[in-house]
């Protein structure tokens, strides 16, 4: 029997390709370095990172659910790496576009609270 009470309400589909769960994985691993000193967002960014390391479907298609913190999370963690990268990382900073494209825009985002 499982109990679903400590697992997060899942309030987003994120859908990636296979060259983008890398990626987005290394973004949530520096926001995790930058944000030491906080522990949810090491949390809620370590749950996100499980997920992407999930097995694709046959067409190499990843579907992670995220929480409304989750989704946050990544986002931050997504925009913060395509604006720190140079010109010279044009491919990354492409495939942190289209994350960020799949993702709701930055007004939502900015509406949702960690608590």
């Amino acid at each position: 029997m499982s109990d679903t009470a400590d697992e997060p309400e899942t309030a987003y589909h994120l859908f990636l390709d296979h060259d983008e769960a890398p990626v987005a994985a290394s973004a949530l691993r520096l926001l995790i370095s930058d944000e030491a000193h906080e522990p949810q967002i090491r949390g809620l960014a370590r749950e996100v990172i499980a997920s992407l390391q999930a097995t694709p479907d046959e067409h190499g298609k990843l579907t992670v659910g995220l929480s409304p913190g989750q989704m946050k999370i990544t986002h931050t963690a997504v925009k913060l790496l395509l604006d720190d990268l140079q010109r010279g990382q044009a491919d990354e900073r492409e495939i942190l576009r289209r994350i960020l494209d799949k993702l709701p825009d930055e007004h939502t985002m900015r509406a949702i609270t960690l608590e």
